[in-house]
């Protein structure tokens, strides 16, 4: 899409979503890590800071898959508004050309 100067590239906008939407199901799959139980450490206090780690880590993760899904999913919106206007402006030209 151009206009007076400015233009969109679609293919450009394609391929950011389609990398965006690799990553975010790439996120999604990553394995979450099991705490070893408080003996392997041998004190309970380190022991809870391990697995406070580990859920602070589980909810980040959770955090960044729907963080990156969201912007694959406005990246596509913003594919289709574009390429909406540019089939309406091939469609006022055609009609102009009539």
């Amino acid at each position: 899409m151009a206009t007076e100067g400015f233009q969109v590239d679609l293919e450009a906008l394609r391929a950011a979503r389609d990398r965006v939407g690799r990553l975010a199901n790439e996120l999604g799959q990553l394995p979450h890590r099991d705490v070893p139980v408080a003996a392997v450490f041998g004190h309970d206090g380190l022991a809870g800071a391990v697995e406070e780690f580990a859920e602070r880590e589980k909810r980040g993760q959770g955090q960044a898959t729907g963080e990156t899904e969201s912007i694959r999913r406005r990246l596509a919106e913003t594919i289709d508004a574009y390429g909406e206007a540019d089939d309406a402006g091939v469609r006022r030209i055609r009609e102009i050309g009539s």
